[in-house]
């Protein structure tokens, strides 16, 4: 293990939760309201409503694939709202709100962006996902096909789209401490796997990426020092 490794592993490990005061008091706001990153004063566009997936779990789990090869053909925005839409709130009603996949007490610090190349009806450039109301929020357009080796990976060539996942990690970090950082990438894979089996019931290729350079994605997408980029999905046909 690498000393470095073994370092962090040490501080995630041992890590206690931070101080919230006697347990006759009541939880602090941050650990029992949920925050969420909009937009309001932004373009927002009303993802359609996509049709369910005709396809059983057993035949989806057969036919994901990691795919890397895309053709030219564009994506559309139905196929964007299946694969976001595996991601959506259940039951916002419920105290903590219920959501398709699972996070560390309920903190959901992943957010979700699109990265669009060709996608029907949307201009290429920069999406966020607004997922209390289902819509995309547009921070640009761009023209993003020269920042495409480092958004997505030079090894997944002519995505039709990218799905970037961030984390705001203090959401996280005031209940969880250093644990936050862990729980983050825990939480990203649940959200992929679930693009993942979007995709497939959709028949739209989709590889999950590690490869994409942090720094061009902080820059893009202008975020602060509590945001980071944890993941992305590429997809197309």
């Amino acid at each position: 293990m690498l000393d470095q490794t073994l370092h962090f592993y040490q501080l995630t490990r041992n890590a206690a939760p931070p101080e919230v005061g006697t347990s006759d008091e009541p939880a602090p706001i941050a650990h029992t309201q949920i925050f969420y990153k909009e937009y309001p004063r932004f373009e927002t566009i009303e993802l359609p409503e996509s049709p369910r997936a005709e396809i059983a779990l057993d035949d989806a789990w057969e036919a994901r694939q990691s795919m890397r090869d895309f053709s030219s053909q564009p994506l559309t925005l139905t196929d964007v709202s299946a694969l976001l839409r595996s991601c959506r709130i259940l039951d916002d009603e419920r105290t903590v709100e219920r959501r398709t996949y699972p996070s560390a007490g309920a903190r959901f610090p992943i957010e979700c962006y699109l990265m669009a190349f060709r996608v029907k009806e949307l201009d290429v450039g920069c999406y966020h996902y607004k997922v209390r109301t289902h819509e995309l929020e547009v921070l640009w357009p761009a023209d993003l096909t020269a920042k495409a080796d480092e958004i997505v990976s030079p090894f997944v060539p002519n995505p039709a789209a990218a799905i970037v996942m961030t984390s705001v990690i203090s959401r996280a970090e005031v209940k969880y401490g250093y644990k936050a950082y862990p729980f983050s990438y825990l939480e990203a894979g649940h959200l992929a796997q679930n693009i993942l089996l979007a995709a497939a019931g959709s028949q739209i290729n989709a590889c999950p990426v590690g490869g994409f350079v942090d720094q061009a994605l902080v820059d893009l997408l202008d975020l602060t020092g509590d945001e980071i980029p944890v993941y992305v999905i590429a997809a197309g046909r």
